[in-house]
């Protein structure tokens, strides 16, 4: 978790977050944050190695405590920590002082020693064990002693993490019976030629100073001579202003989501400063009120009500003044596709911030109003119509800035009225061949669940994790893979079940069952409820932020995640159908990815390849196994395909053994002779991740802008995350520039031409339209020149274009 400029951020939230729950759940009256002073203390003068064999703290969690400090200040919770102390020493003697006096004390650790504070006013809440609350017989029963006895256990077993010596070759269960049978320490050593076990008692014989000194370093002190009274720690609400600003800094979203919802609603003071506000009631009022405004214009659309803003004022109207609004006006709105057909944005807040940021979670209007403009997100839309002209000047200076004009007048703003259009647009669904399918499904669903409770034997709940973990590794004995991190139970995460599939078929089995469930749910159950009774078609709406990448995301519904490779999911896919009487179009772009991969490697064999109209697929087989492409068989072709795919997306060779079921010395050999033969990709990956990782951002042929902030991360699997990410940006995030141009001009082309045709939907790299027949061939036609000629690359784009009556069947 990094910001743009890549500061680290996961601590701070994490921080956050179990602060959050601690007060929501537990309701203190007092709370404090104690933290370990800076230079030497106590122990180290009784023991120079005192702590010493621990690790260097990272680096990025070192970064991340100053920020820690200023959240507290902002949460006014009050920060303690004292010279010459350790913080479990100031934590021991404010639980002793505050507990004597009559309060009862949670210490929020997930330290061990901490226990030995443990009484019937002293708790410990262990938020790393599930918030798991310790009272001393819950102490007795995890450390084997009661809690006045717990410096006692570390004396005689040692410390490894605070480097306590201890008595040597006393182990945990030798100074747990030691301790019970003797008590404490003190005792144990003037008792020890009693000890029965040979080697023990010469342990403490011989080492008995160093035990001595173990019991000092393991015991927390509560008598620390500090100033501080209960008072002091008293809750007090948090500095709203200050806490959104550092939310801001750190682009925490969600926290700042959190933040205003609980926060007093925007005023007209509070959102714009002093703005004249009024509600428009006629036209003619209207139209006086925009007649000397200073653009840009903001504009929002409500509930049954829009709001406009111009400098200094604001008002709201009701929609049907909509109408009334001049189209001419340079207007700045969020999401302009929400606006009515007949008006244009210039300013478009939404795709502003997305170009700036790559980010689809810091695009929400209440999150860019808090970080920009510093303040909680306006309520009403005469307010919120203000907030969005502020960000249009200041957004629109810094897109300048950045170079990214370009970018938005060429293919983001004019996408905007096309997607607008679709969505006006919607498709035809074939609500019968839903239902035959959704009988379908539960026959299929029945038999697959049969078949699991079979090898069973026994019926259980196949969608509870807990009893399906029971069944396959208790009692089938099936080989476990691991366990979750917080429930500990056994993981049937897919990628489990997929490893485990090939030698035990219950494996395979519920992976069909959930892909089948899922499948119903989310599509057949679903898409009937989401036709609009007044046109009788489905209205998904498309993002044009929703992906990192550049490429749209649609929701309500998602049609992006339809499967294609399975006989269910094409049914799905059949149930999408043309006006009556009309035939479907369906265009996809062929192999573009790759082909923009042969277009920045300039690599000689995956160009000529791609020039001379070769499959692709057979030829990296050729190169990778060495043998001529008429030898190339189905499973070569097969195996290379997906080389050349992972390739794409930076698959290890780990990830293409699992993919293909192969050892991984044997995917590596294949990476390994694809990069032999196409050296030109290699030389070009790793071009870009030297460039990625001095610029910090990954570009695309467009110019479209992704910042890629861990390609020096320490963690391995972040930096490991953003060289694939900076190797696949520019591919995908090019690929959907094109598609995205090609759209532009073919609904500008359907317009300017009075085409009865109309684009329906983008799904990744295809399109898919409806036509009367009289259009069915021009359009094939147009729409195939249109996308194979919506950029020029160094390899000629194809675009495979088919027709049918309904999605499944277009080819």
């Amino acid at each position: 978790m990094r910001t743009q400029g890549g500061v680290p951020t996961e601590v701070v939230y994490i921080f956050n977050a179990m602060l959050k729950k601690l007060r929501a759940t537990h309701q203190p009256e007092y709370m404090a944050a104690i933290f370990e002073s800076e230079g030497p203390n106590f122990r180290t003068e009784q023991f120079a190695e005192y702590k010493a064999n621990r690790t260097e703290t990272p680096p990025e969690f070192m970064a991340q405590i100053p920020h820690t400090r200023r959240l507290l200040e902002a949460l006014r919770i009050p920060l303690l920590e004292y010279d010459r102390y350790e913080a479990d020493d100031v934590i021991g003697t404010i639980a002793r002082r505050a507990s004597e006096s009559g309060v009862d004390v949670v210490i929020v650790s997930s330290d061990k020693d901490m226990l030995q504070l443990v009484n019937d006013r002293v708790f410990m809440l262990n938020p790393a064990k599930d918030d798991t609350i310790y009272d001393a017989a819950k102490v007795e029963e995890f450390m084997g002693v009661p809690p006045n006895r717990v410096a006692d256990l570390l004396a005689l077993k040692g410390d490894s993490v605070d480097n306590i010596p201890g008595a040597p070759g006393i182990g945990d269960k030798g100074a747990k019976d030691l301790i019970v049978k003797f008590g404490s320490v003190e005792t144990l050593l003037e008792r020890a030629s009693e000890v029965e076990r040979k080697q023990y008692r010469e342990s403490l014989l011989n080492n008995r100073a160093q035990v001595e000194l173990s019991k000092k370093l393991a015991t927390i002190d509560t008598q620390v001579p500090i100033e501080w009274t209960l008072e002091s720690l008293a809750i007090q609400p948090p500095d709203t202003e200050t806490l959104r600003g550092l939310y801001n800094e750190l682009e925490m979203f969600s926290a700042l989501k959190d933040l205003d919802s609980t926060c007093v609603p925007a005023t007209a003071t509070t959102a714009v400063g002093e703005m004249d506000a009024a509600a428009i009631e006629t036209a003619e009022a209207l139209k006086e009120w925009l007649a000397d405004v200073e653009a840009p214009v903001g504009i929002v659309t409500g509930a049954m009500q829009f709001g406009l803003a111009a400098k200094g004022r604001c008002v709201s109207a009701s929609e049907s003044l909509l109408s009334k609004v001049p189209a001419e006006l340079e207007y700045a709105a969020y999401d302009a596709k929400c606006l009515p057909a007949r008006l244009s944005a210039a300013h478009d807040v939404l795709l502003y911030e997305f170009l700036l940021t790559a980010d689809p979670g810091g695009c929400t209007l209440g999150a860019m109003t808090s970080r920009h403009l510093g303040r909680a997100a306006a309520t009403s839309v005469e307010y919120a119509a203000a907030d969005v002209r502020a960000l249009a000047i200041k957004l629109s200076a810094e897109v300048e800035k950045e170079g990214l004009r370009k970018v938005y007048e060429e293919i983001d703003r004019p996408l905007t009225r096309v997607l607008g259009t679709m969505e006006r647009t919607g498709i035809r669904v074939d609500q019968a061949a839903l239902a035959s399918l959704a009988l379908r499904m539960e026959s299929e669903i029945e038999r697959v669940s049969g078949l699991i409770f079979e090898i069973a034997g026994r019926p259980f709940n196949i969608n509870s994790p807990p009893q399906l973990g029971k069944v396959m590794f208790e009692e089938l004995a099936i080989p476990a893979m691991g366990r979750t991190g917080k429930t500990k139970n056994y993981s049937t995460a897919a990628d489990v079940l997929e490893s485990l599939a090939l030698d035990h078929p219950i494996a395979a089995h519920v992976l069909e069952f959930r892909q089948l469930t899922k499948l119903k749910g989310t599509y057949v159950d679903a898409l009937p409820a989401l036709i609009r009774p007044d046109t009788g078609r489905l209205h998904t709406t498309f993002n044009p932020a929703g992906a990192a990448t550049g490429r749209l995301s649609s929701s309500n519904p998602n049609l992006q995640n339809i499967p294609v490779r399975t006989e269910m999911g094409r049914e799905i896919r059949a149930a999408f159908v043309p006006e009556p009487g009309w035939t479907l179009v369906v265009a996809d772009y062929s192999q573009i990815e790759l082909r923009l991969l042969a277009h920045f490697s300039r690599d000689p064999v995956l160009t000529e390849s791609f020039r001379n109209s070769e499959d692709i697929h057979t030829r990296t087989a050729a190169e990778v196994f060495g043998v001529m492409p008429l030898m190339v068989t189905s499973e070569m072709r097969r195996n290379a395909k997906a080389v050349n795919f992972g390739i794409v997306y930076g698959q290890s060779a780990f990830g293409l053994a699992a993919q293909l079921g192969i050892p991984r010395g044997e995917a590596d050999r294949y990476i390994k002779n694809y990069f032999a033969r196409y050296a030109g990709v290699k030389r070009w990956i790793d071009e870009t991740i030297a460039h990625v990782r001095e610029a910090g951002f990954t570009l695309t042929l467009h110019g479209r802008r992704r910042p890629i902030p861990d390609m020096d991360a320490r963690n391995p699997n972040a930096r490991g995350f953003a060289e694939r990410t900076a190797v696949n940006t520019p591919l995908q995030g090019t690929a959907a520039d094109i598609i995205k141009l090609a759209m532009i001009r073919i609904q500008m082309r359907l317009e300017a031409e009075g085409w009865r045709s109309r684009m329906l939907l983008q799904v990744h790299d295809e399109l898919v339209f409806e036509a009367p027949p009289e259009e069915v061939d021009k359009l094939k036609a147009m729409v195939k020149e249109l996308m194979e000629g919506a950029c020029a690359l160094d390899v000629p784009l194809v675009a495979e274009v088919g027709t049918g009556d309904n999605w499944r069947d277009a080819k």
